[in-house]
């Protein structure tokens, strides 16, 4: 199997040489490149070289190339910085680039997984079981070049069906190739892969996987006339259903309004006759309250006679009470404005205290210091710092002293520095102080601060409760002058009535004869209101029949005008979906040209931006194949009985 792996491989290798080296001779080009790149079994790039292709003459090419080689000629070479020199006369010379640290167009992975579990290559090598080989190819970011948006790639992987069986690969092309499965994926220019290939395999090994990449520029003419010509019929088919929806629904909303008119005036009518048959219920009511009435008023026209007498008598003695009211508007002229003054005095304490309040304090004093020139704190600060060093050198001095005291040699040194002593002393004392007057006034000014804000909160509920009071007392004034003046009215209203009581008196008389006549005739009218009440009942069953029939008609009308407003709010989203979409087909359809045909740029070099005259790049992307290592393969063949002829063809490797 090995052995014929190898010939294959030869094979290939023969045939893709030659067909790049006809594609050389067929076109007279300054130089065309073939990239060669290859990858580990998983895609990661392993490294890549260029191999050049020029015609006869002298050469001139770039290129970031770590070392550098010609494949068909001895012609020297001459390598300056990124300049390629040399001189030919060799019809095509082909010269090999090997390149560092370059980025290919393409992000390529292969991903291995038997049952379930992902493996490297070489774990899966040699494995039995159930493989599904994941492969995606996407744009790679870091690459500078546009060679992903022009270039065309076809991978194929080869599978030996001795060692895979039900293989499955849903977006290649599938072909017999001896005892191989070949399986071949297109990938169109500007687009990348993502699928996966399955099957049953045992002791699995596999072919390198080649990937070719092309320039595509396909000259594909497409005649989309025919198609946008169904799409104009369709689209003005369109706009007529729509017109004619919009035409049904305005008429649905205007039958609607009509409907709802009428339900409104049946609604109207049937209340209407209601509120009538209430109105003769009520009649009726009151007609027998009238009646029953009439006739309690008839009995009591005695007692009104006399009540009314005594009502005549009551007034008097009222208009005799009312002349003794009196009071005088000035005392409460005076009350007020006494309580308002009082009200005036209370606010400007609290003003003051308030004052008092917002000066008054160690900060205020603090502040107004500051402002002549004495920053407290820095000073309290100043001498806390002059107090430690001060201490700090009559402790050195003093341990001076103790070392010359008693020496007759230093003895005006030592009364020197007990002077000294001395002095710093009391300076300590005299800093000592001012700290404490500082401390002892911030407590003595805090003290008074807390004292006039007591006072300020006492004198400011103090003025909100009197406010109340002031208020109260003026509600008390307007009301007892409105009595006042009331009263002044009540008696001169009640002087009135009685001078005119003497003739509703008289009128109350005539009153209670009318009584008696209205009592007696009023029987004939509650026979006809009895009668009028029979025929209200019967107007309402009619009418709420009436009503029931217009209900259910502008029930179908509002159902009609809502689906006729579904209809047309649908045609006309499909009118507005579907606006201009001739010119979205022929978009489209120029779109999907373009994604397959590629681009008609300049070819550039993928070597260098400096070689101009390129005619042709082309890519030649090879993985390694999988296999089991020869140590594994030595110790199988050892277990392995070989016949004569099979170890006489291993002595030359070729089984």
């Amino acid at each position: 199997m090995r052995f014929f792996n190898k010939i294959i491989s030869v094979v290939l290798s023969v045939l893709i040489f030659m067909s790049i080296a006809l594609t050389g001779s067929a076109e007279a080009a300054e130089k065309e490149e073939v990239i060669y790149i290859m990858t580990g079994a998983d895609g990661s790039v392993n490294g890549v070289y260029a191999v050049n292709i020029f015609n006869s003459g002298d050469i001139t090419d770039y290129g970031e190339y770590e070392s550098v080689k010609m494949l068909n000629t001895s012609d020297k070479i001459s390598v300056d910085g990124d300049k390629i020199t040399f001189s030919t006369n060799s019809d095509k010379a082909y010269m090999q680039g090997n390149l560092t640290d370059t980025e290919i167009p393409w992000v390529i992975s292969i991903k291995y997984f038997l049952d379930g579990v992902e493996m490297t290559a070489d774990e899966v090598a040699g494995k039995s079981g159930d493989l599904e080989i994941k492969f995606s190819i996407e744009k790679n970011k870091n690459c500078k070049t546009n060679f992903f948006k022009s270039y065309a790639l076809q991978a194929t992987f080869t599978l030996d069906t001795k060692l895979c069986s039900e293989i499955t690969a849903d977006d290649a092309t599938i072909a017999n190739v001896g005892s191989n499965k070949q399986l071949t994926y297109t990938i169109l220019p500007n687009k990348g892969i993502d699928t996966k290939i399955t099957a049953k395999v045992k002791n699995f090994e596999m072919s390198a996987v080649s990937i070719n990449g092309i320039k595509m520029n396909l000259d594909l003419d497409v005649d989309s006339s025919e198609i946008t010509d169904k799409v104009n019929d369709l689209s003005d088919g369109i706009d007529k259903i729509d017109d004619g929806a919009k035409q049904v629904y305005n008429g649905s909303t205007e039958l609607r309004d009509g409907g709802n008119t009428l339900k409104s005036n049946s609604s109207n009518i049937v209340s209407g006759t209601k509120n009538l048959d209430n109105g003769v219920d009520k009649l009726l009511s009151g007609v027998n309250t009238l009646q029953g009435g009439l006739d309690e008023l008839n009995t009591q026209s005695e007692n009104l006679t006399s009540g009314s007498a005594q009502v005549k008598k009551a007034l008097e003695k009222i208009q005799t009470s009312l002349d003794s009211v009196s009071a005088d508007a000035e005392v409460l002229k005076e009350l007020t404005s006494a309580s308002g003054q009082i009200k005036t005095a209370i606010t400007d304490l609290k003003n003051g205290a308030s004052k008092l309040k917002s000066n008054l304090g160690y900060a205020q004093y603090k502040a107004a210091m500051s402002a002549n020139g004495l920053d407290i704190d820095k000073l309290s600060l100043g001498n806390s710092q002059a107090i430690k060093s001060l201490t700090e050198q009559i402790s050195q001095l003093k341990g001076t002293l103790e070392k010359i005291q008693g020496n007759e040699t230093y003895k005006e040194q030592a009364e020197e520095l007990q002077a000294q002593i001395s002095q710093l002393s009391d300076i300590v004392n005299l800093l000592t102080g001012s700290n404490g007057v500082i401390s002892g006034t911030e407590q003595y000014l805090n003290g008074l601060s807390g004292g006039v804000s007591e006072l300020y909160t006492g004198l400011e509920q103090l003025e909100t409760k009197y406010a109340e009071f002031d208020k109260s007392i003026n509600t008390l004034a307007n009301n007892l002058s409105k009595m006042l003046l009331n009263i002044s009215k009540l008696s001169d209203g009640i002087d009135t009535i009685v001078d005119q009581y003497k003739t509703l008196d008289g009128g109350i008389k005539s009153y209670t004869d009318g009584v008696k006549k209205i009592a007696k005739g009023y029987s004939k009218i509650k026979g006809g209101a009895y009668d009028l009440a029979k025929g209200s009942d019967s107007l309402v069953e009619g009418t709420e029949a009436f009503d029931g029939g217009i209900a259910s008609l502008y029930s179908g009308i509002s159902e009609l005008s809502d689906g006729a407003g579904e209809l047309y709010d649908g045609t006309d989203k499909i009118k507005s979906k579907t606006s201009g979409i001739d010119k979205k087909i022929n978009d489209k359809i120029d779109d999907v040209i373009s994604s397959i045909s590629g681009s008609d740029s300049k070819t550039c070099s993928f070597v260098s931006e400096k070689n101009t005259d390129v005619t042709s790049v082309q890519f030649v992307i090879k993985t390694d194949k999988i296999e089991v290592s020869e140590k594994e393969t030595e110790k199988a063949n050892k277990s392995e009985k070989l016949t004569f002829w099979q170890k006489l063809l291993r002595l030359f490797g070729i089984y």
